[in-house]
């Protein structure tokens, strides 16, 4: 009966984090009717990074809170609340919304999915099969998070996917309600039972340092690219770079143990995708990245190594550098294999024994990077664009570069043992698979 309950907690944990993370990593839906500008649809595009941010910090702090508690269901109803409210915002703003409300349904399409997100993560990143699961649907917006409709956006402004859709937060919102009453009597034996709350601040520092750092560096280099688009902006992507590393290693530093190795692995996965970029695909494919990024998963579990992990990455990165926009559909669908095998794999190897570590990993995967924000950024791999440029590819092998050193760092600095901050109890999580 157990491992019935496992598997259904198992199978809303993956379609609970696939919503967040289409959520945080797109923007809401545009209601056709409006009157809605160019001018807004592009304030609303330049919010997503923003609300991403938010999330991050949003997620890791409900995740703190209710890693406090030794009733999982505090987790459980959390999520449960916050896929009800996403999903009254997408009903409504589809009849209601206007030009001038489209920023503030995306801010709020955000917070209720890193409040999914954190609440989710807390509870089921404590049990192996549900913390596999919403592992590979935290990074399942690589098959999910399609950006193939989004691309079309500079043709019709109004042309902006549902994303996710209404039936996937619905369907999301079905399955936690049947996890929250399969979870309402399920305890936790605390460490310290004479202690009320023990609220560690550290890793919603860590979520905060990274978020706002990452997104002030993107944004500011972003700039410099409107004011002079021809210019090659080596300085200031040296600048961005440099940021990203010493904020990850900032927040490394501030969570437990060796929990802050998915930090690393997280910015330079990000920094990676974001160099090959994007193209369309079949529907049909993102079941198979999803396998892909299971079977990824497996194997960093069983055989983790950071090196090969950045090893990966590392191939890449080098793959952007050095291929053209030109190349052909078949090295991008074998180069999308690798993406979600890396992720997978990243996954498996990081290890978190303290699930808001966790939380924050995986959110940390939808923030900007710098190569998101040059203007080569969308690939649609064709013949008839424009000439290959390196140096997105070269940006991420950089950041790669400089997360392996951090990892480095980090693990001269901080112990094997498990971490157990403030007195919280030692969390189950993928390394007990």
């Amino acid at each position: 009966m157990r491992r019935v309950g496992d598997i259904v907690d198992a199978t809303t944990a993956f379609t609970g984090a696939a919503v967040a993370g289409v959520t945080l990593f797109l923007p809401v839906t545009v209601n056709t009717q409006g009157q809605a500008t160019s001018y807004r649809i592009a304030g609303l595009l330049n919010s997503v990074p923003r609300s991403a941010a938010l999330g991050v910090i949003v997620a890791v702090a409900v995740a703190v809170l209710v890693a406090t508690t030794s009733r999982p269901l505090t987790g459980w109803a959390t999520a449960t609340a916050a896929a009800l409210a996403q999903l009254i915002n997408h009903f409504t703003g589809r009849h209601v919304a206007t030009a001038e409300i489209l920023t503030t349904q995306n801010y709020i399409d955000s917070i209720c999915a890193a409040v999914l997100l954190g609440g989710l993560g807390a509870v089921v990143l404590r049990r192996p099969l549900p913390a596999a699961a919403f592992a590979v649907g935290g990074v399942g917006f690589f098959g999910f998070g399609d950006l193939a409709g989004l691309l079309n956006i500079n043709a019709d402004p109004y042309a902006v996917l549902e994303t996710p859709t209404r039936w996937m937060i619905g369907v999301s919102l079905v399955l936690l309600m049947i996890s929250t009453l399969h979870n309402w009597k399920r305890t936790e034996d605390a460490k310290e039972p004479h202690m009320a709350i023990a609220l560690p601040v550290t890793p919603i520092l860590a979520a905060m340092v990274l978020a706002l750092v990452v997104l002030a560096g993107t944004e500011w280099l972003g700039r410099q690219y409107s004011k002079l688009p021809g210019e090659s902006h080596a300085v200031e992507i040296v600048i961005v770079v440099a940021a990203t590393i010493v904020s990850a290693t900032a927040a490394a530093m501030l969570l437990p143990g060796r929990d802050g190795t998915g930090v690393y692995l997280a910015v330079s996965l990000t920094a990676a995708v974001d160099a090959v970029g994007y193209a369309v695909r079949p529907g049909w494919t993102s079941t198979v990245l999803i396998a892909l990024t299971a079977a990824g998963l497996v194997i960093g579990v069983r055989i983790p190594s950071t090196a090969l992990a950045i090893l990966l990455l590392t191939g890449i990165s080098v793959f952007a550098l050095v291929t053209s926009t030109s190349a052909s559909t078949v090295a991008f669908a074998v180069i999308s294999g690798v993406i979600a095998l890396t992720a997978g794999y990243c996954c498996g190897t990081a290890r978190p024994h303290y699930a808001p570590s966790g939380v924050l990993a995986l959110s940390a995967l939808y923030l900007p990077s710098a190569v998101s924000v040059m203007p080569d950024r969308v690939k649609d791999w064709r013949e008839d664009v424009a000439a290959h440029d390196a140096t997105p590819g070269g940006t991420a092998l950089a950041i790669v570069i400089g997360s392996a050193v951090g990892l480095v760092m980090l693990r001269k600095l901080r112990p094997r043992s498990r971490p157990q901050p403030n007195g919280q109890p030692e969390s189950e999580s993928l390394a007990d698979i």
